[in-house]
């Protein structure tokens, strides 16, 4: 075992960002499945459709609680003792689903919330570790291009095993392959904590002559997290609450494509899937631009704009323009939440990475769970095309101050590679 462990050690730092990410997108599995297959199944689950609401959530609202002492505590020991044991209960969550009746159900839901935030958390401060400056977006990247490979790719498999194999036997089969994926963490997964000699003379994490902002400086990235925080609450909370009503009202009942009627359903899922498919290319290809500039805000400042766009031909749009309009903003989310995790690993150390990633996915999750209640209870004030003239005026505001730490950011870079005179 000690020969193995040194094996999986001398790992290069690539190969152990895609055992990183495969855990990661294996993780989704269960939790996608119970998204496509609850609401039709709610006989097999043993529950009432009034309580599909609940179930989907409850995940989401443990984390809010969670996501930051989890950041703090994994800052503290190494990251294997969290990204293992949470990749387990992500499989054990997803067996709970295939017992009958509301507890087991909600047990299993609050326990894969907790798996999540351990999965989550670990894997991007991993991806972090492994880093440098001169490489750190297109690791963020394509640990984002993972997570967006199992959600769209989970999705499907769950729903075609569900149809093939029924509810309870794909979830076990989702349960199987899980915990088969957390047996191969545990098996190969390296350790990436950076070394105490390593943190105690304050390694850095960037190339030589790039240097982070001072300790004290912290509007950049509060400004980062606020970004995202706006981002998370209009296109994963607003958008993607509203999105079956906005193509009824937008494109209709059916859609007449090379001969073939595509029904509302049908088409609201091929639009989630290609969104998915976008943020896979959008992520690593964001993350190679912001290396081979080294100026992330730029690309944060033309998401931002990308999405204000977005959002105002979601608003006033019809037809091809709003199809066009979601495709727009799924670009957008990708890119910025890609240059915000980016952004954690240039302006913070070792030490403070995971409380910091805690935060912003306390942010995301607070917004992302808003954006539901936000949108139902505004609809009969405002309409489909209020809504999204609100969020194109929340989108629009934020630009000002963007820009403003964008510039300065800019400035702060140049003056740092001026050699003195």
């Amino acid at each position: 075992m000690p020969d193995f462990l040194a094996w999986r050690q001398r790992l290069p730092a690539e190969q152990a960002l895609h055992i990183i990410g495969l855990g990661v997108a294996v993780s989704l599995l269960g939790d996608l499945t119970l998204y496509v297959v609850l609401p039709t199944h709610t006989t097999d689950a043993g529950i009432a459709l009034a309580n599909v609401g609940l179930m989907l959530s409850a995940n989401r609202l443990i984390r809010i609680v969670l996501n930051g002492p989890l950041g703090v505590l994994i800052e503290r020991i190494p990251r294997r003792r969290i990204a293992v044991p949470a990749l387990f209960c992500g499989g054990l969550s997803s067996l709970l689903y295939t017992i009958p009746g509301f507890w087991p159900l909600l047990i299993g839901r609050l326990l894969w919330g907790i798996s999540w935030a351990g999965i989550w958390l670990s894997a991007s401060t991993m991806a972090l570790d492994l880093s440098t400056f001169a490489n750190r977006g297109r690791f963020v990247g394509r640990l984002q291009m993972w997570f967006f490979i199992g959600s769209g790719g989970a999705s499907l498999v769950g729903g075609a095993l569900t149809d093939w194999l029924g509810y309870l036997q794909a979830l076990r089969v989702c349960s199987l392959i899980t915990l088969a994926a957390a047996v191969g963490w545990w098996l190969a997964l390296p350790e990436t904590q950076p070394t105490r000699a390593a943190v105690a003379r304050g390694a850095p994490s960037t190339v030589p002559g790039t240097p982070v902002p001072p300790p004290r400086n912290r509007l950049p990235l509060a400004m980062a997290i606020a970004l995202l925080g706006v981002n998370w609450l209009i296109f994963i909370g607003i958008l993607s609450a509203v999105l079956p009503l906005l193509l009824q009202e937008r494109v209709g009942e059916t859609v007449h494509l090379a001969g073939t009627v595509i029904y509302l359903s049908t088409f609201t899922g091929a639009m989630a899937a290609g969104s998915q498919a976008l943020s896979l290319v959008a992520s690593p290809l964001a993350g190679w631009l912001s290396d081979l500039s080294g100026e992330r805000w730029r690309l944060v400042i033309g998401a931002l704009a990308l999405g204000v766009i977005a959002m105002a031909l979601t608003a006033g749009g019809r037809g091809v323009v709003v199809v066009t309009a979601i495709m727009l903003g799924a670009i957008a989310t990708s890119v910025l939440q890609t240059q915000v995790m980016t952004l954690v690993g240039d302006y913070e150390g070792e030490n403070n990475r995971g409380r910091i990633l805690g935060i912003i996915n306390t942010v995301g999750d607070v917004g992302s769970a808003a954006g539901p209640l936000i949108a139902y209870a505004l609809l009969p004030l405002v309409s489909i095309g209020g809504l999204f003239w609100l969020a194109t005026a929340m989108l629009g505001a934020a630009l000002p101050g963007a820009w403003w730490v964008a510039r300065q950011e800019a400035q702060r870079l140049r003056l740092a590679h001026t050699p003195p005179v």
